[in-house]
């Protein structure tokens, strides 16, 4: 009977194998290790360890033998016992009793039975098949940044507050430049200094706008007033949204805007300053639009609110 076989078997899949009268095995579990001085990665590993002490029978070794073997139970222990005995009778003459793949008995300095464990071997299921791997350690070194070089915007909020403030600026800017242009002429800045502004042969006489008859004077010319109104500069309306969820995650967030696009809705996905993505299961210029929306909304997806923005 090849007991060495059926306890190793046993060994793979329990942590205590007793062999009674003897000892048992015990599983030493380790996690994974970095060794530093080699550059080496073990993986985890159950090796196995032997106590002399525990030598009550379990039952867990016959039963498995006897399963496997198809001999009956008290067949198995009596080929269990001459097993054993052998084991005490190698290692009493001096001798090593050598189980391949585990480890061998032997009689220490004060007569006792020890077992040293084969180095190299794991029992662990998990890490069956996977050895040690050799890794090689690389110095970064820190990139120079030029001034010259731009760094990609990661952020959307603070790339859409920029674009914002730019548009607001130039609108202001062009807003006081008309102005500047167009307050002399509206004035008769440039006729009270002397200064004569040509009609383009483009505009016909009657183009120009007639204005009340003053009596001229020596060295002045009567000023040509044209009326041109300031253009105004387009500021962005306030839309009215159906928040049907918030998410942290933007993936939550765009695979709720796909089903509601499946489902018919102009679906879209809004940002907020905190840092949440709002899905909108529509936009509306008005806020009694979004209203008469919003009750059958609610009948689909339960809470829905309006956000203006």
């Amino acid at each position: 009977m090849d007991f060495e076989k059926h306890i190793k078997e046993l060994l793979l899949l329990h942590d205590c194998v007793i062999l009674p009268g003897l000892g048992g095995f015990i599983a030493n579990y380790k996690p994974a290790e970095f060794n530093q001085a080699r550059n080496t990665v073990n993986p985890p590993s159950k090796h196995i360890l032997f106590n002399s002490n525990l030598v009550h029978n379990d039952g867990l070794l016959y039963a498995h033998v006897s399963e496997a073997t198809g001999y009956g139970y008290k067949d198995v222990q009596e080929m269990a016992i001459a097993y054993i005995d052998q084991i005490r009778r190698e290692a009493g003459t001096g001798m090593k009793h050598v189980i391949d793949g585990l480890g061998y008995f032997y009689l220490d300095k004060e007569s006792q039975i020890q077992f040293m464990d084969e180095g190299g071997n794991n029992f662990l299921l998990e890490s069956y098949g996977l050895p040690f791997l050799q890794y090689r350690e690389f110095e970064k070194l820190p990139k120079t940044k030029s001034y010259r070089s731009l760094s990609p915007e990661t952020d959307p909020l603070a790339r859409q507050r920029r674009m914002r403030r730019w548009i607001y600026s130039t609108a202001a800017a062009a807003c006081l430049v008309t102005a500047m242009i167009l307050l002399p002429v509206r004035t008769g800045y440039f006729n009270q200094a002397g200064i004569d502004i040509p009609v383009t042969e483009s505009f016909s006489e009657s183009d120009i706008p007639s204005a009340p008859h003053k009596a001229t004077h020596a060295g002045f010319t009567p000023a040509v007033v044209v009326d041109k109104t300031l253009k105004k500069v387009p500021v962005p309306q306030t839309e009215y949204h159906l928040v049907v969820g918030s998410f942290k995650d933007f993936g939550n967030a765009r695979q709720l805007r796909n089903q509601l696009a499946q489902e018919g809705h102009e679906a879209r996905i809004l940002c907020s300053d905190k840092g949440f993505f709002r899905v909108s299961a529509g936009s509306y210029a008005r806020h009694s639009e979004a209203a008469v929306q919003l009750a059958s909304i609610r009948t689909e997806y339960g809470k829905v609110w309006i956000l203006n923005n």
